[in-house]
């Protein structure tokens, strides 16, 4: 009942506005020529009320096309306050935590389809079934392109026997879904096993590892 009560509780979040919150006097960065800002701490609205979340890290997610590295979005993670993340074992610290969230800031253009063909991909990697139910449920809701200044919010928090909750917002829709581990399975996409060298970066400056 409590994880009904909780989906439930998370849709009614996302259909009035935002799940999180952002707070704290913002760090500002430079991108390229675009000025961005980057929270200390964020709010995370839950079934059992708001869960106090603080900045892991921050880092922009690059690919290399045809020798040249671009830059796809600014990426900040966070995770409860209680939590302290293992580099050597994050996912395994992300079990614990009450909740997380990770922000992409779009810095180029990019189709829902490669969106999704890049998610797919990081989760294969990392051993997580593309092609069970929730995951293709979530990436059926995943369309409409985006643009560089649109942003991604994806949030997840543990409920009871496993099963969990995962939300992303997007410019114009939103999406909700509730699995086992499925916040986890995705959360695999930026702290498990990277797809590529410029995504190891990513993860060691999420971690705090490496300096942005």
């Amino acid at each position: 009942m409590k994880n009904v009560l909780l989906a439930l509780s998370l849709v009614s979040a996302l259909s009035f506005g935002s799940a999180v919150e952002f707070k704290g006097t913002p760090t500002n960065i430079d991108v390229s020529g675009t000025p961005m800002k980057v929270y200390p701490q964020a709010a995370l609205t839950t079934a059992a009320g708001p869960v106090n979340l603080k900045l892991t890290g921050y880092g922009i997610r690059q690919k290399s096309v045809a020798f040249v590295k671009v830059n796809v979005y600014l990426a900040t993670s966070y995770v409860d306050e209680a939590v302290t993340l293992n580099p050597s074992s994050p996912v395994d610290s992300l079990k614990t935590t009450k909740g997380r969230v990770i922000v992409l800031d779009m810095l180029r253009t990019m189709t829902a389809q490669d969106i999704r063909a890049a998610f797919e991909e990081a989760l294969d990697v990392n051993g997580v079934d593309i092609n069970s139910k929730a995951v293709q449920s979530v990436f059926s809701k995943f369309q409409g392109d985006l643009y560089a200044g649109n942003r991604i919010v994806v949030s997840s928090c543990p409920g009871e026997r496993n099963l969990e909750t995962l939300m992303i917002e997007l410019p114009k829709s939103n999406i909700s879904e509730t699995a086992n581990f499925l916040g986890l399975d995705f959360w695999k996409i930026w702290f498990g096993e990277p797809v590529d060298e410029l995504m190891g970066e990513l993860k060691a400056k999420l971690l705090g590892v490496k300096k942005p």
